[in-house]
């Protein structure tokens, strides 16, 4: 039967012995494979005739053909393409006929067991040195230094050997002779043959070592102090020259060092870390704190890019290119750019440095972050973003102190490292939703970053230095500026950036969305102005544009797979396509526009993060003692806007109903939070038509907060209320007179189209709104 072999360059293992082998060769590595999934973990081991040589010609002329068969288990992969072979020592063989196999990719050979005798039974009696506890003990100063703690502390599995060929087999693979001596102990059949060679060699091995400590000895006292003094001079100069490590030369850091513009105070503060680097131990944990301080200062930039600005003409120009409306931020970005521009034609150096900081405020989806992104373009500079949504640690905006092991900068420190400038635009992405805990307030350390007056002196507590921020343009987003700390919203510039209209999402689709879809998917998309407000209007109704352009890709995707499975496309797209790529319609268009008037039901008008949309209100009476319920997960101020409308009303009604009467008001979607006063006058016609039993216009939607003597106050969010309404279908809303400016902000198509009901007192929305 033919056995996969290995040839090894020491005798690993003996018969009996458990032991483990290196493997790193690949054909020992696919023989070992084999044996244990092929053959059962039958595998031969043959000692090399060179035991020097890595690569060899494995054959008959190249190994010795005494080996051992051993049984092979758990081959495992430890590092560096190494691998770790478990065998156990079954008996003596001789290899016949060395061959290659071609399918399994491996040396094999057939063998023939060696018999041993076992012919010292009579000495064993008569003498000493045949005794096992006698063989033992004098083995045991000759064992391998890493097998001696094995035998010595708990040699119980060897002194438990009553057999004594396995006993001297064992002695043998412990003890520290060379490999072609063990070879031949491997080839000796007689047992006493193999003791007494077994002595011969330990009586040779303690004369070499005699020797070798007499030399040893007097090569030391031969020795004198100064040469003593020059070899540690030299260990020590090697040894540095290792400790200052293959990937981090000194040298190297020290000329970035005198390169670097950092300012001279503080580069003499980085020349004593940089010494001091020289003199740690690279284990020590300080050694990679210092390493990593050192690669960062020497990393920052410290003096402006060298690029040059966009003109005025140029930078709008591209702001155009990449961003459909947005007049009001476009006109603010341009402006700071101007005054940028004639500092640098007046060329004084006493104006002070611009403070703008910009926050675009607006609902997901409407383009804050890529307008960003275009403000850097436009200012032909680097940009970088920076999330905050959901930090809660100090330390991400100043830093680590560099008494921590694993201390790192901060993140605003960091960005000025990605981008390798130190005038970047920077983005500050939701500083709405930054959080505050017991490790400290980012939102607090922000105050620094952003304020012109302080952050020409950030200190990031990594860096422990000065360092100037004045020339970052800051940029922050919000979805809502209620939610931004007070303080921290006093050093923005607010831009808010409305919802879009039906006809703005169209532009939008048409100018960039398509052509953004057919670069991702290389699908050419052919679809009609119809069939783009269907999708606004029935798939996605939002107030950005973030969906249509899903929709719009999901539809790409499914006419690739098309294409690649040879189905016919039509060219254009028609309504019954959308049903295919899409499915049903997500939104139904809103029938209560429609509808009769009925009493207890009122549409209002409401303002959330993502936009604006319509609220319904629902109300009925009941026999009761004049009690007010609410319920769908009302806010505290709606709950105190609903009480002063129930107050109003019961001013003005001429009958005291609460004698018998108990309304109850609901706000449909009860799992969605609610808040805020500017649905008063809609909770008050609510009420009002539950207790009188009026009838209500359904064609009408309303906002505006009310007081206890029916005077209608001012609200916000009027662009996207109005938006929400005319959305819907719905031609006409009542609004605050004090809001009546707010409507020149709207699109002109929508302005003309409805109707607006100015109004200052309650008095006024009762003849509005109750059908006559």
């Amino acid at each position: 039967m033919m056995i996969p072999i290995i040839p090894v360059r020491e005798i690993v293992c003996m018969p009996g012995v458990e032991s483990s082998i290196r493997l790193g060769r690949d054909f020992s590595i696919t023989a070992a494979s084999v044996a244990i999934e092929k053959f059962e973990g039958d595998l031969i081991l043959l000692l090399q005739k060179d035991t020097k040589k890595i690569d060899i010609d494995i054959s008959e002329d190249s190994l010795y053909s005494y080996g051992l068969l051993v049984k092979a288990s758990n081959l495992v992969k430890t590092n560096n393409d190494v691998y770790l072979l478990n065998i156990k020592g079954i008996k003596r063989i001789k290899a016949n006929n060395i061959r290659y196999n071609e399918e399994l990719k491996i040396f094999e050979s057939s063998y023939i067991k060696v018999n041993t005798k076992k012919d010292i039974e009579e000495e064993v009696q008569n003498f000493e040195m045949y005794k096992p506890e006698n063989i033992i003990k004098i083995s045991t100063e000759f064992m391998r230094v890493d097998t001696v703690a094995n035998v010595t502390e708990d040699g119980s599995n060897i002194i438990k050997i009553k057999d004594l060929e396995e006993l001297i087999d064992t002695m043998l693979y412990y003890i520290n002779i060379p490999a072609d001596v063990k070879q031949k102990f491997l080839e000796m059949r007689s047992l006493k043959e193999r003791i007494d060679k077994f002595y011969t060699e330990l009586l040779l091995q303690k004369q070499i070592n005699q020797v070798e400590n007499e030399v040893n000895s007097k090569l030391k006292t031969n020795i004198d102090e100064a040469q003593r003094q020059y070899i540690l001079r030299e260990k020590i100069k090697v040894l540095k020259d290792e400790i200052e490590g293959e990937n981090h030369d000194k040298s190297e850091l020290q000329i970035r060092l005198d390169k670097s513009k950092m300012p001279e105070d503080f580069k003499k503060k980085v020349q004593k870390d940089l010494d001091k680097l020289s003199n740690v131990s690279q284990m020590s944990p300080e050694y990679n704190v210092l390493l990593n301080y050192i690669e960062l200062v020497l990393s920052l930039p410290y003096t402006p890019s060298n690029k040059k600005q966009n003109n005025i003409i140029k930078a709008k120009k591209i702001l155009n290119d990449e961003h459909y409306g947005l007049k009001e931020v476009k006109d603010a970005v341009l402006e700071f750019l101007a005054v940028i521009e004639l500092k640098k034609q007046e060329k004084n150096k006493n104006y002070k440095k611009a403070a703008t900081v910009l926050c675009l405020v607006g609902p997901p989806g409407v383009g804050k972050t890529s307008f960003a992104s275009s403000i850097a373009n436009a200012m032909n500079r680097e940009f970088t973003k920076i999330s905050l949504g959901g930090v809660n640690d100090e330390s991400e905006i100043r830093g680590h102190r560099r008494t921590y092991v694993a201390a790192m900068p901060g993140r605003i420190i960091d960005a000025i490292k990605r981008t390798g400038v130190n005038n970047p635009v920077i983005l500050l992405d939701e500083i709405d939703k930054l959080d505050s805990g017991f490790k400290g307030d980012p939102a607090s350390a922000l105050l620094e970053v952003l304020d012109p007056n302080q952050n020409y002196k950030f200190e990031d507590h990594f860096v422990d230095y000065p360092y100037d921020l004045s020339n970052v343009f800051f940029i922050c987003t919000a979805n809502t500026y209620q939610t931004i700390p007070e303080a921290l919203y006093d050093r923005l510039e607010v831009i808010y950036i409305d919802s879009y209209t039906e006809i703005e999402k169209l532009n939008i689709a048409k100018k960039y969305l398509i052509k953004q879809v057919e670069k991702e998917t290389a699908i050419k998309l052919n679809i009609s102005d119809k069939l783009i407000l269907k999708i606004i209007d029935s798939y996605t109704r939002e107030a950005g544009v973030r969906n249509l352009k899903r929709e719009l890709v999901k539809i790409a995707r499914k006419k690739a797979l098309e294409k690649l499975e040879n189905i016919k496309l039509n060219n254009k797209l028609v309504e019954a396509d959308l049903v295919k790529y899409l499915g049903n319609e997500k939104f139904k268009p809103d029938k209560l526009a429609k509808k009769d008037a009925k009493v207890g039901r009122v549409k209002g008008l409401a303002w959330t993060s993502v936009g604006g949309t319509t609220l319904d209100v629902e109300g009925v009476k009941m026999p009761g003692s004049g009690k007010l319920q609410l319920t769908g997960k009302l806010g505290e101020v709606m709950q105190e806007s609903a009480k002063v409308a129930y107050s109003y009303v019961r001013s003005i009604v001429k009958n005291d109903f609460t004698k018998d009467t108990d309304v109850h008001l609901h706000f449909p979607e009860g799992a969605t939070p609610k808040d805020g006063p500017s649905a008063g006058i809609t909770i008050t016609t609510t009420i009002l038509s539950v207790i009188e039993n009026k009838k209500v216009r359904q064609d009408i939607a309303m906002t505006g907060e009310i007081t206890l003597v029916g005077d209608v106050l001012a609200v916000g969010g009027i662009k996207e209320k109005v938006i929400a309404a005319h959305r819907i279908g719905i031609k006409e809303v009542i609004l605050p007179k004090e809001n009546e400016v707010d409507i020149t902000k709207l699109p002109d198509e929508i302005r003309e189209s409805m109707k607006f009901n100015f109004v200052s007192n309650y008095s006024e929305v009762k003849k509005i709104v109750f059908k006559k």
